[in-house]
């Protein structure tokens, strides 16, 4: 195993330069830039992400209209997608590195809303049901997030950390927003449950996604040269097969992983976990939203630290809220502001954690294998994301408590803050116009 660590191709940090200046530079940005960015942020409100919300009420209603037990409805809604629609993200991060932003986006944001609104059209069918949610969330992970961080990477080299947040704070905001919206249009007094639900969120995902991909996302062009001997700048930074071998990769993606597990699974369980403490659905629609508005704060705090830091410790007490989170959430019972307390907690972690992977990625190994590193990086945490849900609400049907499969998941989190504590300090920033470092040393 080794460490990558960047040498001639890099710059100063950004926090060399002053806070007047760093505001001033993002704001000067080029126009195609903030349209780019504009782009970025409706592709990820109508993301898989930031349509979130909607399953916490979908998988009780679902169960309500079927008969199936609650956690093989996470199975179908959370699960499945989560671990199959994310694995294509390492490929499609490669199809992005090569064949560009804009011509993954707009067939992705088509397949993604003509796939959800085959989603009412299978009724109660588990497998059929499956396989539609599966195909829907990767194309919804392609059209997104296999894209956005790409775009944000190379208009904003020297703004990625609070680029990225802003990408989190749409998905965050809309989370926030279509939670209780969501549970009215679902189990509220709109009355159109599950399926209806599904179809209207086809026809927004059909007039957002597509028109966007095909006129705001792009990235920037490397300027005409001719003549034999005159070569393009390349992206510089570690290659996939170096990145992925060292001990700072694998520190990321575990931390990650274990980190967002526990906001992941207190959201999808919410209605169940939340009842035996004696709140009702509409209580947790509200608490969730601050869970949500609360991501918005973490996200932009955290982003804009990062930007102007080289000490990666900063990010601990970020990963620390989501055990200090549980623990609330755990021992609470009837406490209203100690339920939101916990969902803040969470929900600060939550934004942070958004903004965290792909500002490392970036940061430790440069552009020349972004996409793909930072997708498989994603997948590999995802997988958590979409296991820890289930296996939590699997655990409390067969023992009929949230105890041991919640006690577990704080006792992982807990780990994730140690990883984050082992991380080596920032290698100064990457210099675009080299060729790609080939640097490793030993563990």
């Amino acid at each position: 195993m080794t460490t990558s660590v960047p040498t001639d191709d890099t710059v100063p940090s950004s926090s060399e330069a002053g806070w007047k200046s760093y505001l001033a530079d993002l704001w000067n940005a080029p126009p195609s830039a903030k349209a780019a960015l504009a782009g970025c942020l409706l592709l990820m409100l109508v993301s898989p992400s930031g349509l979130s919300a909607m399953t916490t009420f979908v998988v009780p209603s679902f169960a309500e209209d079927t008969g199936v037990a609650e956690s093989a409805g996470i199975l179908v809604f959370v699960t499945f997608p989560l671990l199959i629609g994310p694995i294509t993200l390492p490929f499609a991060g490669r199809w992005v590195d090569r064949l560009g932003a804009r011509r993954v986006a707009i067939p992705s944001a088509v397949l993604y809303a003509g796939l959800t609104a085959l989603v009412p059209l299978c009724g109660s069918s588990v497998p059929l049901l499956a396989v539609v949610l599966s195909l829907a969330s990767t194309f919804g992970f392609m059209s997104g997030l296999a894209v956005v961080f790409k775009v944000v990477s190379t208009w904003l080299p020297q703004h990625k950390g609070v680029g990225f947040a802003l990408i989190g704070v749409a998905s965050s905001l809309a989370a926030a927003v279509f939670s209780p919206v969501f549970q009215w249009l679902i189990s509220g007094s709109a009355g159109l449950g599950w399926k209806g639900a599904y179809l209207l969120v086809a026809v927004v995902i059909a007039l957002v996604a597509v028109p966007t991909a095909m006129f705001l996302i792009s990235e920037p062009t490397a300027p005409r040269v001719t003549g034999p001997e005159v070569k393009l700048p390349r992206l510089p930074g570690i290659p996939l097969s170096k990145a992925v071998r060292t001990r700072v990769w694998i520190s990321i993606t575990i931390s990650l992983a274990f980190a967002a597990a526990g906001p992941m699974t207190v959201r999808q369980n919410a209605v169940s976990f939340f009842s035996e403490r004696g709140f009702s659905e509409a209580t947790v629609s509200l608490s969730l939203s601050a869970l949500f508005a609360a991501s918005v704060v973490g996200l932009l705090v955290g982003g804009m630290i990062l930007d102007r830091t080289d000490r990666p410790r900063v990010v601990v007490p970020m990963l620390a809220a989501v055990p200090v989170g549980l623990g609330i959430a755990f021992v609470n019972h009837g406490s209203m502001p100690l339920l939101f307390l916990a969902m803040i907690f969470l929900g600060f972690a939550t934004g942070a954690e958004s903004s965290l992977g792909p500002f490392l990625i970036a940061r430790y190994f440069g552009l020349a294998s972004f996409a793909q590193l930072q997708g498989l990086t994603l997948a590999i945490s995802t997988l958590s994301l979409g296991m820890s849900p289930f296996l939590v609400s699997a655990v409390q049907t067969a023992t009929g408590s949230y105890s041991v499969p919640v006690l577990a998941l704080t006792a992982l989190t807990v780990v994730a803050v140690a990883l984050a504590v082992s991380l080596p300090k920032f290698p100064p920033q990457w210099k675009i116009g080299n060729a790609p470092d080939q640097t490793t040393g030993s563990a």
